[in-house]
């Protein structure tokens, strides 16, 4: 049997979103808030369509987005079903920022600032940001959670001089990348990044809300402007517990 529905969210035929979109974001605010959980069977789409007031075709598009984005699933001759909460996450393989590819997908991204400072660059970040030893960097450590979860610690360097005043702008709940496009006009065209597994530090777990250690991955990144110019440096530890990380490649 089908999870009821509450249907107290009105979709409104005025408004300049379709109603697909509209009805899609109904349906994954219940998922994501809890009102359906994970295996619960979602009414079919004739039911959807009379308590919305909408056409089976709206309802079906709205569903297949949800598909696409892994919030429900479907089996042939069942229904839609509630999946589990494991997420495909692209931010590895574009140039958008993490949160602006959650917030794209329609997820909720907190940031905490747990470090923000004006400092020497390491040789490592020297190196990687093609910076000389008397240079300075902003150097940032964010822990970012999704949905509530927490899922990622990432300690970030940018050169000083393409960011002045970056070090005491405010950065809490904020995309990193917006900043830099609206405040700075740093756009990120590319990016290098590599991947491995590795094995958290006692801090590293209490700081990601972790009873016991588990494998996390390592993400570093160096990521360029249109001149070629490196922009920012990364390094990011990934929870992997509820999400996948998801890259397309092309020829």
């Amino acid at each position: 049997m089908s999870s009821p529905i509450s249907t107290e969210a009105i979709l409104d035929r005025s408004a300049d979103a379709p109603l697909w979109t509209q009805f899609r974001d109904v349906v994954r605010g219940k998922i994501l808030q809890g009102e359906l959980a994970v295996g619960d069977k979602l009414p079919t789409e004739a039911e959807f369509g009379e308590q919305y007031g909408i056409s089976r075709i709206v309802v079906r598009e709205a569903l297949a987005d949800l598909v696409r984005n892994g919030l429900i699933y479907k089996i042939r001759g069942q229904g839609a079903f509630v999946s589990a909460r494991e997420r495909d996450e692209d931010f590895v393989s574009t140039v958008l920022g993490f949160s602006d590819e959650m917030e794209r997908k329609g997820r909720t991204v907190r940031t905490q600032v747990l470090l923000q400072e004006l400092r020497a660059p390491t040789a490592h970040e020297a190196s990687s940001l093609g910076l000389t030893e008397d240079s300075q960097v902003v150097a940032l450590k964010r822990l970012r959670s999704v949905d509530g979860e927490l899922q990622l610690l990432v300690e970030t360097a940018v050169p000083a001089d393409l960011v002045p005043g970056l070090h005491r702008t405010r950065l809490e709940n904020r995309s990193l990348y917006d900043v830099l496009r609206r405040q700075y006009g740093l756009r990120i065209v590319r990016a290098e990044r590599w991947i491995d597994a590795v094995q958290p530090d006692a801090q590293t777990c209490e700081l990601l809300g972790m009873k016991e250690p588990e494998p996390l991955l390592r993400i570093e990144s160096i990521a360029y402007g249109a001149n070629g110019r490196a922009l920012e440096h990364y390094r990011a530890l990934h929870r992997c517990k509820s999400s996948r990380l998801h890259v397309q490649t092309t020829t």
